[in-house]
């Protein structure tokens, strides 16, 4: 049986519907600067304060865009050596509670945006734990 012209089957409605969500998700990204990228640091060893334990810490930078995932492998030697220091100023004590690991994240985002010069909203939007180890 021949479908007069003019019909669209509720299949091609869907395709339709489909098609133009996806062009006015992507057009919305790119009015905010694209959409968020995330790079992986090399993974951290580091003595506590104190020397008596050791952090093993590997994190994942979410970042506000793609495009600054450039700036950031060039400044690597400088975020990594950051987030050294202020992983040795931390204690046990200072650490092992949730709050302590919400501090930590907040210091690393601030700690590497500094070094970007870059903000929040533009840079290092937040830190993810892969793995935290203290022994």
């Amino acid at each position: 049986m021949k479908k007069p012209l003019g019909v669209i089957s509720l299949n091609g409605l869907a395709c339709i519907l489909f098609a133009f969500f996806l062009i006015s998700t992507n057009t919305n990204a790119e009015e905010h600067g694209g959409s968020e990228g995330y790079k992986k640091l090399e993974p951290f060893t580091v003595n506590l304060a104190g020397l008596s334990r050791v952090i093993q810490l590997s994190v994942t930078l979410k970042l506000s865009t793609p495009n600054i995932e450039d700036k950031i492998t060039l400044y690597m030697p400088a975020i990594q050596n950051d987030i050294i220091f202020l992983l040795s100023s931390k204690t046990t004590e200072q650490l092992q509670t949730s709050d302590g690991k919400l501090q930590l994240i907040s210091e690393i985002k601030n700690a590497a945006n500094k070094v970007l010069e870059l903000s929040t909203k533009n840079g290092v939007t937040d830190v993810l734990l892969d793995s935290f180890v203290i022994q």
